[in-house]
C-alpha cells in the first residue's frame, strides 16, 4: 500500500506539471490494435496513464480528461511554433484531423471554462494546514486502534487520493483562465476612455464576465460539496476505526509513513496558495466588473448627438427684356420658384423670371445633449441643443459670418418642468388672441422676415406651487425692414404670463408686456372653467403708451381694450354656444396688441389668428342638434364698429338643416339674410344681398353665410364607407340670393383617388357653373362657366420610363345683359404640361425628368400680360379660375372680366442624384400670337444633412 500510495503522489505531480514522456503500460497488450496509437500518444506526452501505469483503455474518457489532452496537443503545437516558426505535429495533420481537433475545441469550449471557474468557493471549503495537522494526529491515533477490515483503509484513501488530483487538474486550468480573464479585464479599464465610443459593445463584454463569473460561484458550490463528501468519508472511517476490537494496530508505516504525509502536506500548502492567489484575482476581477458596470450606467443616462446640413446652390434667373413673371404655374415644384411670402396665400402670385444671381451656399451645425434619467431634486437638466449657421457664400463677396443661431434647454426644478429657448431673429410666443401674439410669422424662404426678433422664451411650471402657476418669460429685441417699416413689434421687448389653476377645471392667467419701440405697454388677463356641459372662456387686454400713468389702463376712455367673452353648453346631440366682443381700432395691424400675427401691412391677414376683427363690437349665437339622420344648425350675429356708431351696424341670421347620410349622399336646404345700416344690435335694418363682399362674405363661405339667400344641395361623399360610387365627390347646388333675386346653380365633380386604368392613373375632374340675374341689373350680367381638368401618370413602363401630364380648361361666356359687361365676352384659360420622367436611370437613385408647358387666357381680370396668378385653382372645381380671374370668390355678381391677355410657355429639365439637384429651363412670355420676352435658368445645388 505504502509503494502505491507514493506511486500514486508521483503520478499526481506528473498530472500538474504536465511534463512529457515515454511511457510503457502494463495493461495494453502486444498485438493490441491500438497499441501502436497508444504508445505514440504516450511519447509525444499527450497522455501519461494512471499512476499505477496502466492506461485502462476499457474505461470511459471524462470530458475533463479529453480537455486535458486537447490542451496538451496546443500547447505542443505552439512551442513547435514558437521554436521552429512551424510545427511538425500540425504539418503531420490531415485537413480531416484539422477539422476533427476544431470541432471537439469548439465541444469542449463550456468545459474549458468550467474547469477555470470551479474554485471561487475554495478559499472557504479547501483543506487547510490546521486540516492536514489533524489528519497528520488521526493518522498517528490510528496507529493505536485495531486493524481494520481489510480493504477499507486503502478504499478511503484511494477515493481521497483520486479527488485531490481531481482538484488539483481543476485548480491548475482555473488559475490559467482566470489569469487569461483577469488580463482582458485590464485592458478593457485601461481603454476605458474608450468606452463612450462603443458603449454597446463593451456592456455585452461585461455581461459576459459577469456570467463566466456566475459560473466560476456555481461550479465552486458543486466543488465544496465534494469536499464535504470527503469529509463525511473521513468520519465514517474514523467511526469504524474506533469500533473495532483488535488488541493490536498493525504498522501503519505500510500505508503512509510520516514523510509521505509531509509530502501531502507540503502539497496542499503549495495548493491552498494557488486557491487563495486565485481568490483574490476573482475579487479583484469581480470589484473592477461592477466598477466597469457603474461608469456604464452613469454614461448610458446621457447621450450625446451632432447633426448638421451642408448646401451649396450655383444658379441665375434671368430674362432678356426684364419682364418678371410666375413660372409656377408652368413647372409647380421647380426650383427656380419664388415661393410664397408678405400677403399672398399662393406661390403663382409671386414672380420668379427677374431673380437673377441665386447663388448661396450655407452650413448649420447642431449639438444636443439628452439626459435619460435626470435627478428629481434640484436643477436637473434633461435635454439640451445648440446650433450654430454660417453663410459660405452668397451672390456678391463677402466674408462668411458663422453665427450663433439658436439654443434650447429643457430640464427640471425639484420635478417641475422648465424651458429656455433662444433664437437670432425667429423668435416665437404668444400670451392670447391680442397680446404678444406673435407665433405664427417664422419668416420667408426667399427673402427673409418683415419683422426680425432676437430673444429669449423662458417657461416654468410650478406644479409645486400655490395654486400651480405656469410661468412664461420673453424678453429680446425686434428688427424692422424696408419691406415694413412699421411692424406691430419693434425695439426691444419684455413680457410675462402667468397662468394659475385654482382649481382642476379653473385656469386664470395674468399678462404684461411692453416694446420700448412702439411705446407700448399692456396688460392683460385671460382664462376659463369647466363647469359640467357649460364652459367659460374670457378675454381682456388693456395697451397704452408707455409713459401713460398705471391707473390708465383701467379707463378703455384712455386706453386701447379688447375683450371678449364666449360661451358652450353641450347638451350630447344639442349645442350652443354664445359671445360678446369689443376691439379697439388701435388693434388693426396688430399695433396695440404688439402682435405680429396680425400684421396686415404685410401679411395681409393671412397669418391671424384673433377670433374678432379690429374696430368692432358684437355679439353672436350659434346651435346645433342632431337627431338620427338629421342634423339642425342656425346662427345669429350682430356687430358695429367699436363705437358702435349708428349706421355701422350689420346683423346676419340663418338656418340649415341637413338630411343624410345615405350611401355616401346628403342633402341641405338653408336660408339666411343679411341686413346693414343697424344702428343698434338685431336693428334688422337694410336687407342686403350680401354683407362685405369679399371680406364676410366669400362665395365658399358654408351655405353662403352673411348673405341674403336660400337654396338647396345635395352632395355624394366619394370617401364615405358606403358610397354608391366610391372614389366619386359630386356637388350640386341651387341658391337664390332673393333681395336682387340672383340665381346661381353651380355642380362640380371629382375624384377621391385616381382612377387607374391599366398603367394610367387619371384624376379627372368638372365643374358648371351659371349665374342669373334677377329682378336687378347684376354687373356682369349673365354668364355660364364650363370647366374641366385631368392630371395624368403612369407606372413605370420599361427601364424605369414613366409618362407625366397636367391639363385644364375654363370659359365663361358673358350675354351682355348687365351693367358692367354690356356686350357678349367670353374668357378663357387653358393649362397644359406634358413630360416624361426616368426613375434610377443608369444608377439607383439617378432621377431624370423633362417637361413642357404652356398657359394662356384673354379677357381675363386686370390688363397686360398675365404676369402672374390671382390663386392656383387649376384642379379645385369648386372654383371657376385656373389661375387668373374672373372668379366669383368676391360674389358671383362681381365676376368681371378684363382686358388681360397673353402667354406663357416653356420647358424644364431636372436631374437628382440623392442630394444633388441640376437643373435648366427656358421660358417665354407674350400675346397670343408672338413671344415678347424670354427667360433662362440654370441651378446646380447640393445639400447634405448629417
Amino acid at each position: 500500500m505504502k509503494k502505491r500510495l507514493v506511486m500514486l503522489l508521483a503520478g499526481l505531480l506528473t498530472v500538474l506539471s504536465m511534463g512529457f514522456g515515454l511511457a510503457q503500460f502494463s495493461d495494453v497488450p502486444a498485438g493490441h490494435w491500438a497499441k501502436e496509437a497508444v504508445e505514440a500518444l504516450a511519447a509525444k506526452g499527450l497522455v501519461v496513464g494512471f499512476p499505477d501505469g496502466t492506461f485502462r483503455g476499457n474505461e470511459t474518457l471524462t470530458r475533463y480528461q479529453a480537455a486535458l489532452i486537447i490542451y496538451r496537443l496546443l500547447q505542443q503545437i505552439e512551442a513547435e511554433m514558437k521554436q521552429q516558426g512551424e510545427s511538425p505535429t500540425m504539418e503531420a495533420m490531415s485537413a480531416e484531423d484539422l477539422e476533427a481537433l476544431k470541432n471537439a475545441v469548439q465541444e469542449l469550449a463550456a468545459e474549458l471554462a468550467a474547469l477555470g471557474v470551479r474554485v471561487s468557493a475554495l478559499e472557504d471549503s479547501a483543506a487547510t494546514k490546521e486540516d492536514i495537522a489533524r489528519l497528520e494526529a488521526l493518522i498517528e491515533e490510528l496507529k493505536a486502534q485495531p486493524a481494520p477490515e481489510p480493504g477499507m483503509d486503502e478504499a478511503a484513501l484511494q477515493d481521497l487520493a483520486d479527488r485531490v488530483e481531481a482538484a488539483s487538474i481543476a485548480a491548475d486550468t482555473a488559475l490559467a483562465q482566470a489569469q487569461q480573464l483577469a488580463e482582458q479585464l485590464e485592458a478593457l479599464a485601461q481603454d476605458l476612455e474608450g468606452v463612450k465610443g462603443d458603449v454597446a459593445g463593451l456592456q455585452t463584454q461585461v455581461e459576459a464576465n459577469a456570467q463566466a463569473i456566475q459560473a466560476l460561484n456555481e461550479l465552486a458550490v458543486l466543488l465544496n460539496q465534494d469536499v464535504l463528501a470527503l469529509q463525511d468519508r473521513v468520519t465514517a472511517l474514523e467511526k469504524a476505526l474506533s469500533e473495532q476490537q483488535a488488541p493490536e494496530l498493525p504498522d501503519l508505516e505500510q500505508f503512509a509513513s510520516k514523510e509521505d504525509v509531509a509530502a501531502v502536506q507540503e502539497f496542499a500548502a503549495a495548493l491552498r496558495s494557488d486557491l487563495v492567489g486565485l481568490s483574490e484575482k476573482v475579487s479583484a476581477l469581480e470589484g473592477k466588473t461592477a466598477t466597469l458596470e457603474g461608469k456604464l450606467a452613469d454614461l448610458s443616462k446621457v447621450q450625446y448627438s451632432i447633426s448638421g446640413s451642408l448646401s451649396a446652390t450655383y444658379g441665375t434667373v434671368v430674362t432678356q427684356g426684364g419682364t418678371a413673371f410666375d413660372i409656377d404655374r408652368l413647372f409647380p415644384g421647380n426650383v427656380f420658384s419664388s415661393g410664397v411670402y408678405g400677403a399672398t396665400g399662393s406661390n403663382v402670385q409671386n414672380p420668379d423670371s427677374t431673380r437673377g444671381n441665386i447663388s448661396y451656399g450655407g452650413a448649420s451645425l447642431t449639438f444636443g445633449l439628452k439626459n435619460t434619467a435626470p435627478s428629481a431634486q434640484g436643477v436637473a437638466v434633461s435635454e439640451a441643443s445648440a446650433t450654430v449657421t454660417a453663410d459660405a457664400f452668397t451672390s456678391s463677396f463677402a466674408v462668411p459670418t458663422i453665427r450663433f443661431n439658436n439654443a434650447t434647454v429643457k430640464g427640471t426644478v425639484d420635478g417641475q418642468a422648465f424651458s429656455v429657448t433662444y433664437h437670432r431673429n425667429t423668435s416665437l410666443f404668444k400670451f392670447n388672441d391680442y397680446l404678444f401674439a406673435n407665433d405664427q410669422d417664422q419668416g420667408d424662404p426667399q427673402i427673409g422676415r418683415a419683422n426680425p426678433r432676437q430673444g429669449l422664451v423662458a417657461t416654468f411650471s410650478g406644479t409645486k406651487f400655490p395654486l400651480a402657476p405656469e410661468v412664461t418669460l420673453v424678453a429680446g429685441v425686434a428688427g424692422t425692414t424696408a419691406s415694413d417699416p412699421n411692424p406691430a413689434l419693434s425695439g426691444q421687448y419684455f413680457g410675462i404670463r402667468s397662468n394659475f389653476k385654482p382649481l382642476k377645471d379653473v385656469n386664470l392667467a395674468l399678462n404684461y408686456a411692453d416694446s420700448l419701440g412702439q411705446n407700448r405697454s399692456a396688460v392683460g388677463a385671460d382664462g376659463g372653467l369647466n363647469l359640467g356641459p357649460l364652459s367659460l372662456k374670457g378675454l381682456w387686454v388693456s395697451s397704452q403708451p408707455l409713459t401713460s400713468p398705471v391707473s390708465g389702463f383701467f379707463d378703455n376712455t384712455l386706453s386701447d381694450w379688447a375683450y371678449y367673452v364666449q360661451g358652450e353648453v353641450n347638451l350630447g346631440p344639442v349645442k350652443l354656444s354664445a359671445n360678446y366682443h369689443a376691439v379697439d381700432p388701435d388693434y388693426a395691424d396688430g399695433q396695440a396688441g404688439m402682435s405680429e400675427n396680425e400684421d396686415t401691412n404685410w401679411y395681409g391677414g393671412f397669418k391671424s389668428s384673433a377670433p374678432y376683427g379690429s374696430d368692432t363690437r358684437g355679439l353672436g349665437v350659434e346651435a346645433s342638434a342632431a337627431f338620427g339622420p338629421v342634423s339642425v344648425k342656425g346662427y345669429a350675429e350682430s356687430e358695429g364698429n367699436y363705437a358702435l356708431v349708428a349706421g355701422t351696424v350689420y346683423d346676419a341670421l340663418g338656418a340649415a338643416v341637413t338630411l343624410g347620410n345615405f350611401r355616401g349622399f346628403s342633402l341641405t336646404g338653408f336660408y339666411n339674410a343679411a341686413y346693414t345700416g343697424g344702428s343698434n344690435y338685431f336693428d334688422l335694418a337694410t336687407q342686403v344681398d350680401a354683407i362685405a363682399p369679399g371680406g364676410l362674405f366669400v362665395y365658399v363661405n358654408e351655405n353662403f353665410k352673411y348673405s341674403s339667400s336660400f337654396g338647396v344641395r345635395v352632395s355624394h361623399d366619394g370617401k364615405a364607407q358606403d358610397a354608391l360610387v366610391p372614389s366619386l365627390n359630386l356637388t350640386a347646388q341651387y341658391a337664390n340670393f332673393y333681395v336682387s333675386g340672383y340665381t346661381d346653380i353651380q355642380a362640380y365633380a371629382t375624384l377621391a383617388q385616381p382612377f387607374k386604368l391599366a398603367f394610367i392613373n387619371l384624376k379627372p375632374g368638372f365643374r358648371y357653373h351659371t349665374f342669373l340675374q334677377g329682378s336687378t341689373t347684376a354687373p356682369t350680367g349673365d354668364y355660364t362657366t364650363l370647366k374641366g381638368g385631368v392630371e395624368v401618370s403612369t407606372d413605370p413602363i420599361a427601364f424605369g420610363l414613366s409618362l407625366d401630364g397636367a391639363a385644364s380648361y375654363r370659359q365663361t361666356q358673358y350675354q351682355g345683359n348687365g351693367s358692367g359687361v354690356t356686350s357678349a365676352t367670353t374668357a378663357y384659360e387653358f393649362y397644359w404640361r406634358a413630360g416624361v420622367k426616368l426613375q434610377d436611370f443608369l444608377v439607383p437613385k439617378l432621377n431624370f425628368s423633362v417637361a413642357y408647358a404652356n398657359y394662356e387666357g384673354d379677357l381675363l381680370a386686370g390688363a397686360g400680360l398675365p404676369t402672374v396668378g390671382s390663386g392656383n385653382q387649376a384642379f379645385n372645381f369648386a372654383r371657376d379660375r385656373v389661375y387668373r380671374s374672373p372668379d366669383p370668390i368676391a360674389a358671383p355678381w362681381l365676376a368681371m372680366p378684363s382686358s388681360q391677355s397673353g402667354r406663357v410657355a416653356g420647358f424644364y429639365g431636372e436631374i437628382k442624384y440623392y442630394d444633388l439637384t441640376v437643373a435648366y429651363g427656358e421660358f417665354a412670355i407674350g400675346t397670343l400670337t408672338s413671344f415678347t420676352d424670354y427667360g433662362r435658368g440654370f441651378s446646380i445645388s447640393y445639400s447634405v444633412k448629417f
